[in-house]
C-alpha cells in the first residue's frame, strides 16, 4: 500500500499535540500495559469512548476497512471533531496524515508492533517503547509502515524541551538545515551500535527505516543515532551491543543480581574488544553532506536521492557478520541471558516470561473484549500476545490475510470496426507464433534435458544420470584434485558398465567406472583457499549453483545465488532489468559452462545472457568488478580481495570479500555472484 504525501508545514508545538493524543487514544489506551512519553509533561489524557476506537482499529487490523476510512471516522468522533473545530484545513491535513502513520501499525501487512523495554530504566526510571518486528525482514527491505513526521524547531523551543527533559527526538536535518523534532511510531525506533536498520527518507517530512541485515520475527528494529548521541563516543549509551562487550554506560556501571546499580573504580574497568568480524561493527562519524541527518553530532544519509555508501556516516558493514561459521555466528548474536529467568513462568504462546500481576490496563465496562481480555490472562498469556489477541483475533503474531478482491468485468459490446481490428490482431498473433515455432529452440539447463529441475543432486548422483555434477578421480598418485566433470550418459563395454563425463577444465570426453566418481555437492566438500584458481572447478560451482539451488525451496533464504533474485521481490528498479540474474530461471545454455572465462566475452545478443550468468562465478582476485548494492539498488565499483565457499544458514555458495573504491575498509563485504552486473 502506498503512503499518502508527506509535504507538510506544521510546527513542532503541534505535531507534539498531534502526537501525544494519537499515541494516547490509539496506544496507551488500547490495552497497552505501560504508558508511552509524551512530548507536553502537562498532557492529560483523552476523555474519548474507546469502544468506538477499539472497533475502528479491529475493522483496520482484521482487513475489514482501509486507512483512509479508518482516519474519517476517527475524525468524525466528538472528541476529535471539537479538537479540530478550529484548526485550518491545512492543520487538518497534518493531523490526518499523522493519524493515518499511526493506524498503519495495524494493518495486517504492517510488519511490527510496539513493544515494552526496561532496558533503559536504571537512568530514566521509567518502562519505554521499543518497536518489535513480526515478520522476517531481509538486506534491503524497507519498513515503510514504521514511519514518522520531521518539523522544524526553533532556538526557544529547543531551550524548552531541554529544561522539560523532553529533548529524546530532536535531530539536525541538513536538508531543512535547521534542528527539528521527529514524531510517530518512528521515534519508538531505539539506538543500538549495531543497528538492524538505517534511517531513509520517505517523504520532504518523513523517515522510515530500510533493514541493513536479516531481522526474524520478535527481534527489537533498532537504528543507529550517531557515534556521539549519548555523550562523547556513547559513552552514557545503555544498548544491547554496550552490555555485551561492557561499552557506553556499562563500562562504569554493572547490575547486581538484585538489579542495583552499582559504579565500578576506573582502575579496575578492563573494557574487552568485542569479538566481532572486521567491519561489522565502527563507529559513525560526524561528517555531513547535502542531504543528511544528524543526531547528536553523527551524521545519517536520508535523501532518497544519495541513498548509497558514503565515507563515514553512520553505515556499518554487517554482510560479513553472516558469513561467519555457525556455531561464531550464534556465539556473537545471542543477546545476554538472565540466570534469574530459567525458573520463570512464560507465556505459553511467545515463551517470554510473564510480568507482575494487573499487567494491562483494563478494558472498558460494557465492552465485547473485557471477558475475553480477562479469560486470556488467567490462561497464562502474556500483556502483548493479550493485546494482540483482542485487536487481531489471532495469536501472536500472526495478523489476518486480507483476501485479494476481484472485481467484476461487464463485457462491453464492440462495434464492427472493432470486431474487425480485433480478427486481424488474432491473426497477426498466430503468424508471429508459427514463426517463433519454426526457429530452433536454445536448449537451457531448466528444460528438463538434464533431468526434472525438482531433482536434487543426491538423488541423481544415487542413480548417476545424466547431468549429474562429478568428481572423477585421476588415477595418479601425483595429482592431489580430483577433476570436475558432469554425467552425460552411460554404455556397456565388455559386460561392464561405464559412464560418459564431460570435462569442464576444456569440454573433452572420458569413460569412468561408477567407483571412480563422486557427487560433487558444496554444501558437503571442503574446499582450501588455493582450489579457487581452477577455472573448471569454478564453472562445476557456478552449474551446482545454478542447477540445483537455484530451484530448491530449501534453500531460498540463504542460496547465495538468489539473492538478487530476493532483492528483485521487494525492490522496484529499472536496475535490476538489467540483469539476467534476476530472474528465477535466466537462459543459461549448457555449453556455456564449459567455455566461458572471466574476459569480456565475444558474446551475441542472443546468448549474452547465458554468458553473464556463468562469467560471474569466473572472477580472480583483484578484478575489478561493478557490484549492486542491495540496499540501495545502485551500483558501485569494487575490487576482489577473497573468495570462499560458505555453507551456514545465511550463506550458502561461492562469495567474493569485496572492497569498495574509494571508500573505507569497514564497508568490505561479501557478496555473491549474482550481484555482479556487466552493463549492456
Amino acid at each position: 500500500m502506498g503512503l499518502p504525501s508527506s509535504d507538510s508545514t506544521m510546527d513542532a508545538l503541534t505535531l507534539s499535540k498531534y502526537d501525544d493524543l494519537l499515541s494516547d487514544v490509539l496506544l496507551d489506551q488500547l490495552y497497552l500495559w505501560f504508558t508511552t512519553r509524551k512530548m507536553l509533561p502537562h498532557y492529560r489524557r483523552a476523555r474519548i469512548n474507546i469502544q468506538t476506537i477499539e472497533k475502528i482499529v479491529q475493522r483496520v487490523a482484521q482487513g475489514q476497512q482501509p486507512v483512509q476510512k479508518a482516519v474519517e471516522d476517527l475524525v468524525d468522533q466528538e472528541y476529535f471533531a471539537t479538537f479540530l473545530r478550529h484548526k485550518t484545513a491545512e492543520r487538518k491535513r497534518d493531523f490526518t496524515l499523522h493519524a493515518n502513520r499511526y493506524l498503519n501499525m495495524y494493518l495486517p501487512l504492517a510488519g511490527f508492533e510496539i513493544g515494552q523495554t526496561d532496558r533503559y530504566k536504571v537512568v530514566t526510571g521509567q518502562s519505554e517503547a521499543k518497536v518489535v518486528a513480526t515478520k522476517r525482514y531481509t538486506l534491503g527491505m524497507v519498513i515503510s509502515l514504521c514511519s514518522g513526521s520531521v518539523a522544524r524547531l526553533s532556538d526557544s523551543e529547543i531551550e524548552r524541551m531541554e529544561n522539560e527533559k523532553v529533548d529524546f527526538s530532536v535531530m539536525w536535518w541538513s536538508k531543512k538545515k535547521s534542528m527539528c523534532l521527529f514524531l510517530g511510531p518512528a521515534r519508538f525506533v531505539n539506538h543500538d551500535c549495531d543497528s538492524n536498520c538505517r534511517f531513509t527518507a520517505l517523504g520532504s517530512d518523513a523517515i522510515g527505516f530500510q533493514a541493513l541485515r536479516t531481522i526474524e520475527p520478535g527481534e527489537e528494529i533498532t537504528t543507529h543515532y550517531g557515534s556521539c548521541y549519548f555523550g562523547d563516543n556513547n559513552c552514557e549509551c545503555l544498548c544491547a551491543t554496550c552490555e555485551k562487550y561492557s561499552r557506553g554506560w556499562y563500562a562504569t556501571h554493572r547490575l547486581d543480581e538484585e538489579g542495583r546499580v552499582v559504579e565500578m573504580e576506573l582502575d579496575n574497568v578492563d573494557t574487552p574488544k568485542p569479538n566481532t568480524p572486521e567491519g561489522s561493527l565502527s563507529a559513525a562519524g560526524a561528517a555531513s553532506s547535502e542531504e543528511s541527518t544528524e543526531f547528536g553530532g553523527a551524521v545519517v544519509v536520508v535523501d532518497e536521492s544519495i541513498r548509497k555508501r558514503t565515507r563515514n556516516k553512520g553505515l556499518r558493514s554487517v554482510t560479513p557478520a553472516s558469513c561467519l561459521p555457525k556455531r561464531r555466528l550464534n556465539s556473537m548474536h545471542n543477546s545476554i541471558s538472565d540466570n534469574s529467568l530459567d525458573n520463570a513462568i512464560r507465556c505459553h504462546v511467545c515463551k517470554d516470561p510473564l510480568p507482575q500481576p494487573a499487567p494491562i490496563t483494563p478494558p472498558p465496562e460494557g465492552s465485547n473484549s473485557a471477558a475475553s481480555a480477562a479469560s486470556l490472562a488467567m490462561d497464562g498469556m502474556c500483556p502483548r500476545c493479550i493485546r494482540h489477541q483482542t485487536l487481531f483475533g489471532m495469536q501472536w503474531p500472526d495478523r489476518p490475510q486480507p483476501a485479494p478482491r476481484r472485481l467484476k468485468q461487464q463485457k462491453k459490446k464492440k462495434r464492427p470496426e472493432e470486431l474487425q481490428e480485433s480478427l486481424l490482431n488474432k491473426q497477426s498473433t498466430k503468424c508471429a507464433a508459427a514463426v517463433r515455432k519454426r526457429k530452433r529452440k536454445v536448449k537451457t539447463i531448466f528444460d528438463g534435458s538434464l533431468g526434472p529441475p525438482t531433482l536434487t543432486a543426491s538423488s541423481m548422483f544415487a542413480e548417476l544420470l545424466p547431468g549429474t555434477p562429478v568428481l572423477v578421480d585421476p588415477l595418479d598418485p601425483a595429482i592431489t584434485q580430483w577433476w570436475p566433470a558432469m554425467i552425460i550418459g552411460k554404455l556397456q563395454e565388455d559386460g561392464i558398465t561405464k559412464y560418459q563425463v564431460r570435462y569442464f577444465e576444456d569440454g573433452s570426453f572420458s569413460t569412468c567406472l561408477s567407483s571412480e566418481l563422486v557427487l560433487f555437492d558444496i554444501t558437503k566438500i571442503s574446499f582450501n583457499s588455493g582450489c579457487f584458481g581452477d577455472r573448471a572447478l569454478r564453472r562445476a560451482i557456478a552449474f551446482y549453483e545454478w542447477r540445483f539451488l537455484s530451484l530448491s525451496p530449501d534453500y531460498n533464504n540463504s542460496a547465495g545465488v538468489l539473492e538478487i533474485h530476493r532483492l528483485r521481490d521487494h525492490a522496484n528498479s529499472s536496475l535490476l532489468d538489467q540483469t539476467p540474474m534476476a530472474a528465477k530461471c535466466p537462459p543459461i545454455q549448457l555449453e556455456h559452462f564449459f567455455e566461458v572465462a572471466s574476459a569480456p566475452p565475444t558474446a551475441t545478443s542472443d546468448n549474452r545472457d547465458s554468458v553473464d550468468c556463468i562469467r560471474a562465478y569466473m572472477h580472480q582476485l583483484n578484478d575489478m568488478v561493478d557490484i549492486i548494492d542491495g540496499r540501495d539498488v545502485k551500483i558501485y565499483r569494487a575490487r576482489i580481495l577473497d573468495m570462499e565457499i560458505l555453507c551456514n544458514d545465511e550463506r550458502l555458495g561461492l562469495y567474493y570479500y569485496v572492497h569498495y573504491i574509494g571508500w573505507n575498509a569497514k564497508f568490505d563485504e561479501w557478496v555473491p555472484p549474482c550481484r555482479i552486473i556487466y552493463l549492456k
